[in-house]
């Protein structure tokens, strides 16, 4: 039996098993997906295994990531259920990133209890692709410290993780998933400044990702409270004072705030199993 499998090679399941192959023996991974030439064409490039449908990858790991999208996880588990009963036994562990769907959702559609398979909870975001992602993984009794520390084993090359609570862990995934896609607005909108005021794009696009980058590692080195860093640049009548009036003057934090808040409740209605 292979160690894991890849339910879905899109840009989260792509990341993830890039990360899988660094970390271990690529010959123990697995990946599928519903358009095969992709799913071959990323097993090609990681040199792991790949297999033509859903049930296949179930039957060959130990650990089994989906990796579909959320209005489509329902016609899949319908499919894999007869897999699951055929391999309740086998000890398998199931590992979700499907974003709001929550543990009990797989126990029901599987009909998992009284079974050996275990049901880990994660969500990760995009920079795992480079190894630089965040993966957090909701707490509960659905599965092993053992398990779960191998898990991180397996996965450790796409990043850092952490653990919450089942009350916290969406609260948590909203800030990890949904960020990159707000500071990529942010960074391209600080590039358009930067060209308006005589910058060419590329100086202006390498210019503001540096000072993301810089201050966001400033901060993780820092215990130093996030306003501070603010307060420290912003002199007397300066530039960035300015600039942090006008910023205000246009709601920008009460903007952010509204987006993180919006996607939370998002979440819980995508979630919806149909």
């Amino acid at each position: 039996m292979k160690k894991i499998a890849f339910i879905g090679s899109g840009t989260m399941g792509t990341a993830l098993a890039t990360a899988a192959c660094k970390g271990i023996d690529p010959k123990e991974v697995v990946v599928t997906d519903f358009v095969q030439e992709k799913g071959k064409a990323l097993a090609e490039s990681l040199g792991c295994n790949f297999v033509a449908t859903n049930a296949e990858a179930v039957e060959a790991a130990q650990y089994v990531v989906f990796c579909v999208k959320p209005q489509f996880l329902g016609g899949v588990l319908k499919e894999l259920k007869p897999t699951f009963e055929k391999c309740a036994q086998d000890g398998k562990i199931i590992v979700s990133i499907v974003a709001g769907v929550e543990v009990s959702t797989y126990k029901e559609a599987l009909a998992l209890e009284g079974t050996k398979t275990a049901v880990i909870r994660i969500l990760p975001n995009t920079a795992c692709l480079i190894g630089k992602g965040f993966i957090l993984i909701e707490q509960g009794d659905s599965f092993t410290k053992e398990q779960e520390d191998e898990f991180r084993y397996i996965l450790r090359e796409a990043g850092g993780f952490d653990s919450l609570p089942a009350s916290q862990f969406v609260a948590g995934t909203v800030l990890t998933s949904t960020s990159p896609a707000f500071i990529a607005m942010f960074a391209n909108s600080l590039a358009d400044a930067g060209v308006y005021n005589g910058l060419l794009r590329p100086q202006a696009r390498r210019y503001a990702l540096e000072g993301i980058l810089g201050t966001v590692q400033l901060f993780l080195q820092s215990d130093k409270h996030l306003e501070g860093l603010k307060d420290d640049v912003c002199s007397p009548a300066g530039p960035a004072m300015i600039g942090v009036k006008t910023l205000e003057d246009t709601g920008f934090r009460s903007s952010v705030i509204n987006a993180v808040v919006d996607a939370y409740q998002r979440f819980a209605e995508i979630g919806k199993i149909k």
